[in-house]
């Protein structure tokens, strides 16, 4: 993992945290399963964790505002997510961003990206951030600095894709 940089973040009565422990994968599920996440389904548990064990995931959670709303709780109630596929190093691709319905308009979608992309800027050999987006191009551009990757560019790259098995999106 990449050093000097900060694991987590506190705004009112919300954190952010790239703690491993506190990632809830049936919370995640849950927004999988949701129409908020078009782009995905629910996943078989164990896959589930695999893939959150290797990647690096920034949940977005809200702490209670009491001591008694964290009886027999373990950590507190997950509702957002922003998750890195990454080496920690050269490229970083974001994936599965999202903030619960019931917590929108509060700010927290920008606050979410603004400490993805601070943890991004501390990393010196970072060739590249990707990510796939259908509609909040205009909100990833102001978060991340990220701009359409024009293919008919004079340097000759192309970004390609191949559609897995666990896709929904239809071609």
């Amino acid at each position: 993992m990449a050093t000097n940089t900060r694991t987590e973040w506190y705004k009112d009565n919300f954190l952010i945290s790239i703690n491993p422990s506190l990632i809830q994968p049936a919370a995640i599920n849950a927004a999988f399963e949701s129409d908020l996440m078009y782009w995905t389904k629910t996943m078989d548990e164990g896959e589930l964790k695999k893939m959150l064990e290797n990647s690096l995931c920034f949940g977005l959670y809200v702490l209670p505002e009491s001591s008694s709303a964290i009886t027999g709780r373990s950590s507190p109630k997950q509702i957002g997510l922003a998750r890195l596929i990454t080496d920690y190093v050269t490229v970083a691709y974001i994936t599965d961003v999202y903030v619960l319905q019931e917590y929108q308009g509060k700010g927290l979608g920008t606050w979410l990206l603004s400490t993805v992309d601070e943890t991004l800027r501390s990393w010196k050999g970072l060739r590249r951030v990707c990510l796939m987006s259908s509609g909040n191009d205009a909100w990833y551009e102001k978060a991340l600095g990220v701009k359409e990757f024009d293919q008919g560019n004079k340097s000759g790259l192309k970004f390609m894709t191949r559609k897995g098995g666990g896709s929904v999106i239809e071609d």
